[in-house]
């Protein structure tokens, strides 16, 4: 599912937002013909208290074109309120080669390819998540990843079970040891498992995700992490860790005879006669080479579900891997989800972008990163 950003509406960093700001900024459109479109934040529009957003409505322009005036005049030696506008844009599509993304450090929507956009996301702009109102257990989706960040659209009622939970601070697993930073500038994928968690509570809001932190805030994977990670999900200690499915948006190309293979498979196998299903992305380096462990779909007897990104409904994703290997297709690119919400001011800065997502039933593919 995606969510469209409001294109009547810039933002700005509330904290920024001082007396007299928006007649400044109305006064430098208008002397570059644009009038004076931005309006004060209405009373009823209160800034996003998580991410520190003040809304401001525009009436008459294209929020693009005043983004790029009030550029111009900062690059002349103005000193101008940072505003972002509030919808998604390209900077640079997958064709053109532009893997760079520029994004506004806060609580935040992520677009993916074809739009390589990090924009400010108020908690509003999502919809909001259904509990979870099915008889019984919720369905447990394991998501072996960077580790579900804390976001306040993942929350849930107090007196009902948390929709995301982490597998070593409630069950005792045995995280590996990833050299991350403890504080900003984290890594280019700290935030990944929790754009995936957004994902999950979009598309099925009933399922609660077990977080296994196997990937480091620069998206490495060790191999036998993962080994490890799938033994212990198949003799949990606790029967609501049972898991239902088991999410891998990463692999690393490998021939199919591959002996380094072969502990990654057992461990997928004795799942497997537990009747857990195993999700795991095809890749985004435009190739037919297998990438495992979703290249196990083309192995009988594996419960193994490969999925690869399309850019529309008929049309593969030039960057997206495929192969008789790959076995189900979903949309790859403009999907938004959130991120994990951060006050940090950091500011603006350039960051490097590879991925693809596309949901199926409770996942995404198209990442490729290697072990």
């Amino acid at each position: 599912m995606a969510v469209d950003y409001a294109q009547a509406r810039m933002l700005a960093k509330a904290s920024e937002l001082r007396p007299g700001d928006i007649d400044r900024v109305n006064e430098i459109l208008e002397n570059a013909g644009l009038g004076r479109p931005i309006r004060p934040p209405e009373a009823s529009t209160s800034a996003a208290s998580a991410s520190g957003l003040a809304v401001l409505p525009v009436v008459g322009a294209d929020p693009m074109a005043i983004r790029d005036v009030v550029r111009a005049h900062v690059r002349q030696g103005g000193e101008l309120l940072t505003l972002v506008p509030d919808y998604q844009y390209n900077v640079g599509t997958v064709e053109q080669g532009g893997w760079d993304a520029e994004f506004f450090d806060a609580a935040g929507k992520k677009s993916g390819h074809g739009a390589f956009a990090w924009l400010p996301a108020p908690a509003y702009e999502m919809p909001t998540p259904q509990p979870w109102q099915g008889p019984g257990r919720r369905p447990v989706i394991a998501l072996l990843d960077s580790g579900v960040q804390p976001h306040d659209w993942l929350s849930d009622a107090a007196d009902s079970p948390p929709f995301v939970v982490d597998a070593g601070q409630k069950y005792g697993w045995y995280a590996p040891l990833l050299l991350d930073s403890p504080a900003p500038p984290y890594g280019s994928h700290w935030a990944h498992a929790t754009f995936m968690a957004g994902l999950i509570r979009l598309i099925a809001p009933g399922a609660q995700i077990l977080s296994l932190k196997v990937m480091s805030s620069a998206g490495k994977v060790n191999e036998s992490d993962v080994i490890n990670a799938l033994t212990w999900l198949a003799n949990p200690p606790d029967h609501d860790a049972a898991a239902n499915m088991v999410l891998m948006a990463f692999g690393r190309p490998a021939d199919p005879g591959d002996s380094d293979l072969k502990d990654l498979r057992a461990a997928i196998q004795k799942l497997s006669g537990q009747n857990v299903r195993i999700v795991a992305s095809a890749g985004n380096d435009g190739s037919e080479h297998p990438v495992y462990p979703a290249a196990f779909a083309a192995e009988t007897g594996l419960p193994v579900v490969s999925v690869g990104a399309l850019a529309s409904a008929t049309e593969r994703a030039p960057y997206s891997n495929s192969g008789p290997w790959v076995r189900e297709w979903r949309k790859g690119k403009d999907i938004i989800s959130i991120m994990p919400l951060t006050t940090q001011d950091i500011g603006r800065q350039r960051l490097t972008a590879r991925t693809s997502f596309g949901p199926y039933t409770v996942t995404a593919s198209g990442n490729g990163y290697a072990w």
